[in-house]
């Protein structure tokens, strides 16, 4: 049984917008590097937050792909 149009919608922005937070947290890496004055400990905490939120989106996309996230239908 395929999924129905709107849970694989919900699962392509899931994943669209993990992707977005792990690119986003490779940048400031990046920026982190060339940049004397920052402080490393919270640029890092920032990079793992991102981290940890683009695993919690990648983990509602398997549920959605398990079917155990379905998106109601609007009223």
């Amino acid at each position: 049984m395929g999924m129905k149009k709107s849970a694989l919608e919900l699962k392509r922005d899931l994943s669209s917008i993990a992707a977005n937070l792990e690119s986003t947290a490779g940048e400031i890496s990046r920026l982190a590097e060339r940049v004397n004055d920052v402080d490393v400990v919270a640029v890092l905490h920032l990079m793992n937050q991102q981290y940890k939120d683009a695993d919690r989106l990648r983990a509602y996309v398997d549920e959605i792909r398990a079917g155990r996230i379905t998106r109601a239908k609007g009223e």
